[in-house]
């Protein structure tokens, strides 16, 4: 199972999305494919700063479209076992000189305490976390 890094899902909604990550994401099975509360929660809020107009509405429809089409019934949300592996890899993260942001920290944490692989365009970020990383854009 693969949880999917907020990058992965907004590279979907670009007007002209990279090749690679849409046939990455079409050679898997949808039900291997997971995105956390996290996730959509970063989605939500830069669709919602965005100016008021077509292009924020057609941006707010795709992605509800895409979230009930994709992901029904798979967002994973940050429960307490995701709280507690977050402490550790924010902690590491911190001691090697290497911050992660708390978004970052939070999914990094949700694919480590579900035993899940993280599809990133930004491995760099996440080498420190324990967990399986994965570049669909490679």
């Amino acid at each position: 199972m693969i949880l999917l890094d907020t990058n992965i899902v907004s590279e979907v909604m670009r007007r002209i999305p990279s090749e690679r990550v849409l046939s990455w994401l079409d050679n898997r099975n949808n039900t291997d494919l997971l995105v956390s509360s996290i996730t959509i929660a970063e989605i939500c809020y830069g669709l919602r700063i965005l100016p008021v107009g077509q292009r924020r509405e057609q941006l707010e429809a795709g992605f509800e479209k895409l979230v009930a089409r994709r992901f029904s019934g798979r967002i994973i949300g940050f429960d307490e076992s995701a709280a507690r592996a977050y402490a550790e890899i924010m902690g590491v993260c911190k001691e090697k000189g290497r911050p992660m942001s708390i978004p970052d920290g939070q999914i990094a944490a949700v694919a480590r305490s579900n035993h899940l692989a993280l599809a990133t365009r930004n491995i760099r970020d996440f080498v420190n976390c324990e967990v399986e990383l994965i570049n669909p854009f490679e």
